[in-house]
Order: structure tokens, then sequence, then C-alpha cells
């Protein structure tokens, strides 16, 4: 049998070409950072990300002082063009926007009402997802039968569908007058439109493709013998998939929660169609800003980017410490 086996020295070589400097790396990200400061006439913070990166590559050692390739500067700077889109709204919003207005929000109690709505209704429809998304991702991933890419269409569908005409079809199924909404109503006095199921049904709706894609992805990258190994030897098709399959895809899995609870606390147009009372926080914000303004809103976006922004850096602080603590154990 022939094959080409890569030399030690070769690949010695070419990891030395592709280990670039990571404070190089650091000092391209921090750019676009400076050229929005610069944009918003924040003459001090502008330079303070240079000098931040200057520090950084003053306190490298010696061995990662090494001179990019040029691919990646290129790669780099096009990227950086990228997150400059991305952060001159949100910076422009935390900038202009004063702490105290931001604070005096936070203690207005029509927000904290609108907030327990939007993150309780949010971590119901995550959960609800989770537990049919992840056994519906696990048979995508491990089984092949007619209709397999209907399914996967069907699933994607909510991504494309535009939220208002979501919002019409659910109504028609959950409304009072809907096909399930109306025998609740009659017989059991159900009501899902206009209460807090309505949104969680709102959010579900629109959160389930990224829990059966991720998961699905997830399963994909294990290996089915490892199951077959845990089942001849003794374990159960259950017991090798919670012992085995589960734990090698914690991080697709946590990646689907995070993903489908952000886009269930973001989602806005087809609440306000089947439920736009009790107000979630978008609706919230939405009617602040037809009758009062854009200044009388500001303050309130800020403050839900702050508690996003809060939860999302928890999240992914837990999951890096997690990751470096499977690291350490397998060596």
């Amino acid at each position: 049998m022939s094959g080409i086996v890569e030399s030690p020295v070769a690949g010695s070589a070419v990891q030395r070409r592709f280990n670039l400097n990571p404070t190089f790396t650091t000092l391209l990200i921090l750019l676009p950072f400076t050229c929005v400061c610069l944009l918003l006439h924040r003459l001090v913070l502008a330079a303070l990300f240079p000098v931040a990166g200057l520090v950084l590559l003053a306190l490298a050692r010696p061995a990662q002082r090494r001179r990019p390739d040029a691919l990646f500067v290129g790669s780099a700077l096009v990227g950086s063009v990228l997150l400059l889109f991305v952060i001159l709204p949100i910076l422009n919003l935390f900038l202009t926007t004063g702490g105290s207005s931001i604070a005096a929000m936070a203690r207005d109690k029509s927000v904290d009402a609108a907030l327990e709505v939007t993150l309780g209704a949010g971590l119901i429809s995550t959960i609800l997802a989770l537990a049919a998304g992840v056994p519906l991702g696990y048979v995508l991933a491990r089984e092949q039968f007619p209709g397999k890419s209907i399914v996967e269409g069907i699933i994607d569908m909510p991504v494309a569908v535009p939220q208002t005409i979501a919002g019409i079809a659910l109504l028609f199924i959950f409304g009072r007058g809907g096909v399930l909404g109306a025998p609740l109503y009659t017989h059991f006095g159900m009501q899902l439109s206009d209460t807090l199921w309505g949104i969680v049904a709102a959010m579900l709706f629109v959160s389930t493709p990224f829990v059966v894609n991720l998961s699905r992805d997830g399963f994909m990258s294990v290996d089915p013998r490892m199951e077959y190994v845990a089942r001849s030897l003794g374990a159960s098709p259950v017991g090798a998939c919670l012992r085995v399959t589960l734990p090698l895809t914690w991080r697709p899995l946590l990646s689907a929660a995070i993903m489908a609870w952000a886009r269930a606390t973001s989602e806005f147009g087809s609440i306000i169609v089947i439920a736009y009372y009790p107000k979630s926080i978008n609706t919230l914000m939405f009617e602040w800003y037809n009758f009062f303004g854009y200044a009388h809103a500001k303050p309130l976006a800020a403050l839900l980017l702050l508690i996003v922004l809060g939860i999302f850096i928890t999240l992914r602080t837990v999951a890096a410490t997690r990751r470096t603590v499977h690291a350490r154990n397998r060596t």
C-alpha cells in the first residue's frame, strides 16, 4: 500500500509558516475600534486601542515576533472592514447614550416587566426547542430515509419566512378562532394568543432551525462506530447515546442553545401579530419609538444590548473554561 507521508521536517516548516503572531492578530482586531472612535470624534478612546496593542506587542515573547504572511494580512484587513460595519452602530449607541439614562431605564417598572416576559419566554422556547430539536437532529444525522431532504427543507423554512407571515400563520393555528386555538379555548378555556404562551410559540417557530441544524452537524461529527463499540460492551442504544455521543457534542449543542435563545429573544414581527400583550421588550421599544421618538427609545436599546452582551460573554466564558478543563484532562 502506497501513500504520501509528510516528513517531520516539512510538517514543522509548515507549522512555523502558519503559526502567526497572535499579537498582530490583536492589532488588526483593534483597528476597527480605533476607526469607530475616530468617526465618532472620541480621540482619547481612539488613541487607547493602538496603545493597548503596542503594549501587548512589547510584552510578547521574542519567538512570537514574526512577520505574518501577506495572505493573512490581506484577509485580516478585509475582515476588519466587516467587523467595522458591525461594531459601528453598536459603539455609536453606547458612546452617545448617557449612563444615567441607561440606569434610569433599568429602574423603569414597564421595562422590568417586558424584560421578564422576553427572557422568560426565550428560556421556555429554548428548552422546548432543545427537547424536541436535538432528537430530530440525531435522526437526521444517523438515518437515511425517503423524504429526508423534505424534512430538512421544512426545518429551514422559518429562516426564510418573513416574520409577519409567520405571525399570521401561527395566529390561524393558535388564535381563538384557529385550528387548535378554537377547541382549546372552547373546551378547556385555554388561550394562546395575547398570552405568554403565544410569545413562546412565536419564538419556538423561529428558533427551531438553529437547534436542529447545529445538533445535526454535531452528531454527524461523531463517528457512529463509537456508539457501536459502546453497545458491543453492553450499553443500550440510549445509554450509548447518552454516555458517548452527547458528551462529544456538548459544544455544538451549547451553540445551538445560545443561537436559539438569541433568535428567540430578538423576535418581533411574529410576536406583535400573535401576542402583542403581554409586551415583550422589542414590542415596548417599538411602541416607544413610534410614540416618543428615537431619543426616548435609545437608552432602552442600549440597556438591552448591555444585557445581551453580558449574557453572551458569560456563556462563552463558561464554554471556554469547560473546553480548557477538557483539554487538560485529555493531556
